[in-house]
């Protein structure tokens, strides 16, 4: 007797198909058309547009692959997530026009998620990316050459999430940048490396935010810098890269949950004192997550053990994360400390934790509990 197999991915829901669909690269998924007629339309109706440049081979080959892919989809079907990601090396550019026509398709089809890496002038973008009525997600990396400045004006009333890299902010006339205060349901903010064009100040004024995360916000000239936060609901404040601006908080009781990750320093006194100042700043905090050279950093105070600490009597758990020394801690260790002590480092890889400093911390908080996380355990 014959065995025939059975095709049971076939005999699956069209929604079920849909949603294994939207996991490919669109290309990808509109290929399994010609399976059989079960694919012919599947393609058609899946929620979601993910135009990545490493599967096609040429420019030619993707703005073909857009023009067919964008003709053939099913107009009524609504557009949930826009994923387009772009490598320079890829192809050398991104064409204005094939650029424009997905944002401008996926906006008219009632997109939710939006995520755009490309090579491009800012410019190049159609403005109704930025009025979109139904976008509740945002994450952009536009890279250029020169400066990418962050649009004046945003029109996002159901934004709730917004993620952004390497943008330079405007100031006003008071040398303050606010990018943020127009969204009136921003939820989570995630920014890497955008720093206030001729100025240092950076406002994130928000009346609904709640979860906030800055990478590398580094300091560019000899201007002290400051982060202004004025958000009534913020919970969580997550900061990676080197503490070089003062931190000014107006509702300091509503952060509960800090985690700080300084990856490196260029001035051992000002960036310690700098970080030292925010644990003042941020008094009332329950939780509080470090890595293992943030607490190499905070140890440069002068004579910090010593110190009264009048915050952080709320404390109730304390996580260290240990990683291996930065490059530049390294070089400071070897040459302010262990050269008094007499001892070495052996490898940049050593992770290690102060002498006294998770006890400073805990100083008002004794009972708070202690995790110490190594993900090489």
């Amino acid at each position: 007797m014959e065995n025939k197999e059975e095709d049971r991915l076939s005999d699956l829901p069209d929604s079920i198909l849909h949603h294994i669909l939207s996991l490919l690269d669109t290309k990808q998924a509109f290929q399994t058309s010609i399976l059989s007629t079960r694919w012919k339309n599947l393609p058609n109706h899946i929620p979601t547009l993910r135009l990545s440049s490493p599967v096609f081979n040429s420019f030619d080959s993707f703005a073909k692959s857009v023009c067919l892919i964008l003709s053939h989809r099913d107009y009524l079907t609504s557009l949930h997530t826009l994923d387009l990601y772009h490598r320079p090396h890829d192809f050398d550019f991104m064409c204005p026009d094939i650029l424009k026509s997905i944002v401008y398709y996926t906006v008219t089809h009632n997109v939710q998620r939006v995520r755009i890496c490309v090579t491009c002038n800012i410019q190049q973008l159609p403005s109704c990316l930025f009025s979109s009525q139904t976008l509740t997600s945002l994450d952009l990396s536009i890279h250029q050459d020169g400066i990418v400045l962050f649009p004046n004006s945003l029109n996002l009333p159901a934004l709730t999430t917004l993620t952004l890299n390497s943008f330079y902010f405007r100031s006003d006339n008071n040398g303050c940048a606010k990018p943020f205060s127009a969204l009136k349901k921003l939820n989570t903010l995630i920014i890497r490396q955008c720093p206030v064009l001729k100025a240092q100040i950076l406002c994130i004024s928000n009346t609904t935010l709640v979860n906030l995360t800055i990478y590398g916000y580094y300091l560019y000239n000899n201007y002290k810098s400051k982060i202004m936060l004025s958000a009534p609901y913020l919970s969580t404040f997550a900061f990676t890269g080197t503490p070089n601006q003062t931190l000014c908080v107006s509702h300091p009781c509503s952060i509960t949950h800090l985690y700080i990750d300084v990856e490196d320093i260029r001035w051992v006194e000002e960036d310690s004192a700098t970080l030292f100042s925010w644990l003042l700043e941020l008094a009332n905090i329950k939780s509080l997550t470090v890595s293992s050279n943030t607490l190499q950093v905070l140890s440069f105070v002068p004579d910090l053990i010593k110190v009264k600490l009048n915050s952080l009597c709320n404390l109730e758990s304390l996580q260290v994360e240990m990683k291996p020394l930065t490059p530049g801690l390294y070089m400071i260790l070897r040459c302010r400390k262990f050269k008094k002590e007499g001892a070495r480092i052996q490898l940049i890889k050593a992770k290690f934790i102060p002498d006294g400093v998770v006890e400073f911390l805990l100083q008002n908080s004794p009972l708070a509990k202690i995790t110490i996380i190594d993900n090489d355990d």
